[in-house]
């Protein structure tokens, strides 16, 4: 039995669908239990892959993706009464219907159901998708983290640097996250992407999938292209995923929010660069947009794992990321792409300039790129790894 806590349609979902898709089903049954409604279970419905429900409640999140600030006292407190209740009767609910041989938790942050799953002596594999969060003083990265060492069977991190809070145990196996090269190829067709947006075959162009996203970088790749347009006007900044700045009318109290004060930033760039950006919104059809540019960029400002730097090595497109932990751990600078600091934004320009000039360096790092994800992230590759743990379970 897998279980999945996001609401969208990210890295956990896709790279739980390409794992369940491709497993032994001689020796496998499958079945998805998810906390949330989402365009993930309809993706799931459609190929056909069982599920076992919809429950609307909390994980209990504490990664750099998503944790309680202390003005998120209200969703805290729900986070732990949901967690409370999936311990005492929710979990034994669905165990006992659905009597799984092993439960895969597709992230950390569902140690209710690692607490309920050891109690009812079944197998659990925890999947670690995101870094844990410091928090304030550590009090709950250390719950959590004992948590999962301790009703885990085996730990999955999906890099070196997700490994770091269980390094020392025997249960820790890194994984990394797999994509489908049979989709993400360099041969995907470019043109509808090129006319449904207006953009010109020759236009330089630049990808960032972090749509308005503090931790993802929107401010700091507005920045690079910002300094980026004074040496090439006819660039073109393709910006995917949700952007809505939604900011509060200047009488508000809530402009003084961290968010809000984030959001006026990036508003205040947009103003010199909007003439060369194109926003799709979320988009389903990622391949063609990284068929349709020269160059992904990620200047990430929190740390975490990176699925599209692997989708765009599979399209021999290079990639430029910020040097942080774990990117460093797929991208080799200078040879697949580009690791630069992200207060570097004159060597940013620098790199995606040279990328977007010089054919036979895109061309280079693309080629290298595309061999270093055909030796490391394959599906064929992850789903071996995983089913051997699934044996080691009995």
């Amino acid at each position: 039995m897998y279980i999945h806590h996001g609401k969208g349609l990210g890295g956990a979902p896709l790279s739980l669908y390409y794992l369940i898709k491709n497993l032994d089903k001689t020796k496998y049954e499958p079945v998805v239990l998810f906390l949330h409604n989402s365009p993930v279970v309809d993706l799931y419905k459609q190929n056909n892959i069982k599920i076992a429900g919809i429950l609307n409640i909390n994980d209990f999140s504490h990664t750099n993706i998503y944790w309680y600030r202390w003005y998120h006292a209200k969703y805290f407190a729900k986070a732990c009464l949901d967690s409370l209740k999936t311990y005492i009767y929710v979990a034994n609910k669905y165990l006992k219907e659905i009597k799984p041989d092993i439960v895969h938790l597709n992230t950390s942050s569902l140690i209710a159901w690692a607490h309920a799953a050891k109690k009812n002596n079944i197998p659990v594999i925890t999947h670690v998708r995101e870094p844990l969060s410091e928090g304030y003083f550590g009090l709950r990265r250390n719950f959590v983290k004992k948590s999962v060492l301790k009703n885990s069977t085996f730990i999955v991190p999906i890099s070196q640097n997700d490994a770091k809070p269980w390094a020392k145990s025997n249960k820790i196996n890194i994984i990394y996250n797999p994509v489908d090269h049979n989709k993400f190829n360099k041969h995907i067709d470019k043109n509808d992407f090129l006319q449904k947006y207006n953009l010109d075959l020759n236009e330089p162009k630049i990808l960032f999938l972090g749509g308005l996203s503090q931790e993802k970088g929107t401010l700091i790749a507005f920045k690079i292209f910002e300094q980026l347009l004074l040496i090439m006007p006819e660039a073109k900044l393709i910006v995917a995923g949700y952007f809505d700045l939604n900011l509060s009318s200047k009488y508000s109290l809530k402009k003084y929010f961290v968010r809000n004060r984030y959001n006026l930033k990036v508003k205040n760039i947009l103003e010199n660069i909007k003439e060369n950006i194109v926003f799709t919104g979320p988009i389903t059809n990622v391949e063609q947009a990284i068929a349709a540019c020269d160059v992904l960029i990620n200047p990430f400002t929190v740390s975490h794992f990176s699925r599209p730097i692997i989708e765009a090595g599979f399209m021999s497109k290079p990639v430029i990321a910020s040097r942080i932990a774990p990117l460093d751990e797929i991208i080799i600078h200078g040879v697949t792409g580009y690791l630069i600091d992200t207060n570097n934004i004159g060597v940013w320009v620098e790199k995606l300039y040279g990328l977007l000039t010089n054919k036979k360096l895109n061309e280079t790092l693309g080629k290298n790129a595309y061999e270093l994800c055909n030796k490391t992230f394959t599906v064929d590759m992850h789903v071996s790894k995983i089913e051997n743990l699934y044996d080691k379970c009995y």
